[in-house]
């Protein structure tokens, strides 16, 4: 099941709007916290004095000399006090709001308390304390009204909510404008995009942002279909050149399986020169298939090969005598600068990598037929040079000669054999094992390959 997707405009106002106003609730009840505590303290405060003023009163004078008079101006607004005397009996009491006509029972205890309680849906706050001295012995006790305090919290939450809905608004409004601001280039990069899809690779992104970030998407955009237009220009010529190089040899084996059919059957010259050219023809295929399959296997499974340590200089004289025994008109000359280097790799490999470039190097040295091979070691790096001197690649024509079939010389390419295919394989087998291969060359004087690989524990 596929949930609804949202767009990035109402997200960022959801979430920003959110975020804000959860701040500013937690801030606000912090806020309301502090103002509580201070107000009750300074309530506390005030019954304090009132409950001291008292106690003062009634150790200057008797009780018989206190009026009410007296009591009430030691008294705050809200307030009503209550005197027991040494039994509990309610000896006086007094009020500054006639609405108070509730009655307490006595604290008996020893100590002072101060308690908050509901009376008749009003709170108040109970201070009570004994009362001892040469004129008065009971108890006293003050009840003080929280109207004022419970006033005062309840404008607060009021003033809050009123600024967080206000607050609320506000940042959703900011916040939807803000993200309508950030989102509007990236509409405009959807609706571009479409329009590459529509007409092709050769549109690029041209929306001119405010922001580095978007900026930078754009230009790694850019750079991503620049190089999926060459991807995509190089796949559609691999298939073209494939279907060239596939198309040649089976025409020519169509050609004599017809000419078989016509006039071979009877003809033993015919039939014997038909098959024969038919034979190399579908060789020639077969090795084109090979090539094509090993160029389309991953570099990383080449080496999982088992690969063992061999010394290169073992076996470049080797394959050099195997072949001067085929090339007997070739003349291979071969330096090395230590006696032993070793290298690990799969043998297979190195094999196929030397004559793929030795190949390729009598291919176009017709002419001298000298070939010089050298080997060295140094800086943990093994580096194989191919010296031709033969007919040389032009400059512009180097950058591109590891290409699947790409050739210097396409008139006279089928004439020297081979599909084009050798030095991309070269080329992919090197790297696997993390090593480079360049060329250079100058154009009917001399090709030289240079291959350097890192040298690799077992």
């Amino acid at each position: 099941m596929t949930t609804k997707s949202q767009s990035l405009r109402s997200k960022w106002t959801i979430l920003t709007t959110t975020i804000t106003f959860i701040i500013f609730m937690l801030f606000s009840l912090f806020i309301i916290f502090l103002m509580s505590t201070y107000q009750k303290e300074q309530e506390v405060d005030v019954l304090k004095k009132t409950v001291s003023d008292i106690s003062a009163l009634f150790e200057e004078k008797t009780p018989g000399e206190v009026t009410t008079s007296d009591i009430k101006r030691s008294m705050n607004d809200n307030e009503k006090v209550f005197l027991y005397d040494i039994d509990g009996k309610n000896y006086y009491s007094a009020t500054t709001k006639l609405s108070y006509n509730f009655k307490l029972p006595v604290d008996k205890g020893n100590k002072v308390t101060i308690v908050q309680k509901e009376i008749d849906g009003t709170h108040f706050l109970l201070m009570s304390t004994p009362l001892r001295n040469d004129h008065f012995n009971g108890y006293l006790t003050v009840a003080h009204s929280l109207d004022k305090y419970f006033s005062v919290i309840q404008f607060l939450i009021l003033l809050c909510s009123f600024f967080g809905l206000t607050a609320l608004f506000i940042t959703a409004l900011i916040s939807f404008l803000f993200s309508n601001q950030i989102t509007k280039p990236i509409r405009q990069l959807s609706s571009k995009m479409n329009q590459i899809k529509r007409d092709g690779f050769q549109n690029k992104l041209q929306v001119s942002t405010s922001y580095n970030e978007m900026d930078d998407m754009i230009d790694t955009f850019n750079e991503m279909m620049s190089q999926l237009e060459t991807s995509f220009d190089q796949q559609k010529q691999f298939v073209e050149d494939a279907s060239h190089e596939l198309r040649t040899p089976l025409q020519i084996v169509n050609g004599h399986l017809n000419l078989i059919q016509r006039w071979g059957k009877n003809n033993p010259d015919v039939l014997e020169e038909s098959l024969s050219i038919s034979l190399e023809e579908m060789n020639r295929i077969n090795k084109l298939v090979e090539e094509l399959l090993l160029l389309s296997k991953d570099s990383n499974l080449l080496e999982l090969k088992q690969t063992e340590l061999i010394d290169i200089n073992s076996e470049i004289r080797g394959r050099i005598h195997s072949i001067q025994q085929l090339k007997n008109d070739y003349t291979f000359e071969y330096h090395s600068t230590h006696d032993q280097i070793k290298l690990n790799i799969n043998r297979f490999h190195f094999e196929q990598i030397l004559l793929i470039f030795l190949d390729n190097a009598m291919k176009y040295d017709q002419r001298n037929k000298h070939i010089v091979i050298r080997a060295s070691l140094k800086n943990k790096l093994v580096q194989i040079e191919i010296i031709d001197n033969g007919e040389g690649i032009p400059q512009e024509d180097i950058q591109n000669v590891f290409d699947r079939f790409y050739r210097v010389d396409k008139s006279r390419a089928r004439s020297k054999g081979g599909n084009g295919l050798g030095l991309s394989i070269a080329k992919k087998l090197i790297e696997s094992y993390k090593g480079q291969v360049r060329i250079e060359s100058e154009v009917d004087h001399y090709t030289k390959v240079i291959i350097q690989f890192p040298i690799r524990t077992i």
